[in-house]
């Protein structure tokens, strides 16, 4: 039997969120033998060309200044995406990371299966955390949403 185990969730970043990481927490019942998560981010990507020039003149200077003459062709950096990853950890440690570019994912962990780059192996039960790893966010708003279910024994 299916049960939701978080709700499906919104959550709006900023660029000012770029860097770092936003935990959810959820909780998993006795006897839960898969769990699936529905996850996807918007926009990808930074449609306006002169914000985007703006953003990599600015990341230039601040980070290879004595290189700003070098770069004439902003064009090859783009475009500029947003990237905002997953990772999972159960009761009892690291259970996994989906550090992909995918804005649209979709996993599934249980006893002997698990979503590449999660680790498979028994649901415990007890608070799990998903971090949400907030690498880039170069639009004004990105929007991630989450739904976490769990399959409990027949």
């Amino acid at each position: 039997m299916l049960k939701t185990l978080l709700d499906e969730t919104e959550i709006r970043l900023k660029p000012s969120d770029s860097k770092n990481n936003r935990y959810i927490y959820f909780n998993v019942p006795e006897g839960t033998e898969k769990l699936f998560i529905t996850y996807s981010y918007s926009p990808k990507i930074l449609e306006d060309k002169e914000k985007s020039y703006t953003l990599i003149r600015e990341n230039i200077l601040r980070d290879a200044p004595e290189d700003i003459d070098r770069y004439t062709d902003y064009d090859e950096f783009m475009p500029l995406k947003n990237l905002v990853t997953l990772s999972l950890d159960s009761p009892f440690g690291f259970r996994g990371a989906a550090h992909r570019h995918d804005e649209k994912q979709y996993h599934e962990i249980c006893k002997d299966f698990a979503s590449p780059g999660f680790l498979k192996g028994e649901i415990f039960k007890g608070q799990w955390r998903l971090s949400l790893n907030i690498h880039a966010v170069v639009t004004d708003i990105c929007t991630c949403r989450i739904k976490i279910e769990g399959e409990a024994e027949k």
